[in-house]
């Protein structure tokens, strides 16, 4: 197996005989990385990584958070290393990129629901709500309860109309369970719609069930594949 020289893998690994979860664990993370980022890796094979397995890639993943790559700062949360949160916590604290910042801080929502992640959804919004029109619009669901409906209904006030596309498309999916891919002037619903039952219980109830439901079904490490 050949893996990427940028990566810090101590030669016996790269060039030791593993398991199929291993190796698999190895080439995505440090080889070909290309259907990890783009969401298309089911990770769900990461559970038959056995105990000692485990704690090696977990050791591999904190060698490389230097790197600030996202799909190794998210590779934490895909191991549930726990005990990297204090890392990710001092990189949290030096990064000016909100982009990297929410990357981060989401991977502390999904390890110990850390706070942190909301402030740096705040912190998106109001310094650059542009960001919300990529990947990140996805990471809101992480909150999984109806913090992430006000969230998106608020979004649909964003002064950028790529962002209140995606977040319009995005509510549309969740409240009628299927992909859209139509433009936003046919979506189902507008964004009146979202406004007017924002605080009405049964609608809120339905949309946090979706949201749960995405959630559940997830495979990548999304909510839902972000491409």
């Amino acid at each position: 197996m050949r893996l990427r020289e940028k990566y810090d893998i101590p030669r016996a690994v790269a060039e030791g005989h593993h398991s199929v979860a291993f190796s698999t664990f190895l080439w995505n993370w440090f080889g070909d990385t290309r259907a990890l980022t783009h969401g298309e890796l089911d990770i769900t094979f990461l559970s038959e990584l056995t105990p000692e397995e485990l704690s090696l890639a977990r050791e591999l993943i904190r060698r490389n958070l230097g790197l600030k790559l996202n799909h190794i700062i998210e590779g934490v949360s895909a191991l549930h290393d726990v005990d990297a949160a204090p890392s990710l916590r001092r990189m949290l604290d030096e990064e000016p990129d909100i982009s990297r910042r929410l990357t981060i801080a989401g991977t502390l929502w999904k390890l110990n629901r850390d706070p942190v992640f909301l402030a740096c959804l705040e912190e998106a919004r109001s310094t650059c709500v542009t960001t919300f029109a990529s990947p990140h619009l996805w990471q809101v669901l992480w909150l999984n309860e109806e913090r992430a409906v006000d969230f998106l209904v608020d979004l649909l006030d964003a002064r950028d109309w790529g962002v209140q596309s995606l977040t319009l498309g995005l509510l549309n999916e969740l409240e009628f369970g299927r992909r859209m891919g139509i433009p936003p002037a046919k979506m189902p619903h507008q964004p009146a719609h979202y406004r007017q039952l924002r605080f009405d219980a049964g609608f809120r109830a339905q949309m946090v069930e979706a949201i749960r439901k995405r959630n559940a079904a997830s495979r990548n490490g999304w909510s839902s594949d972000p491409a």
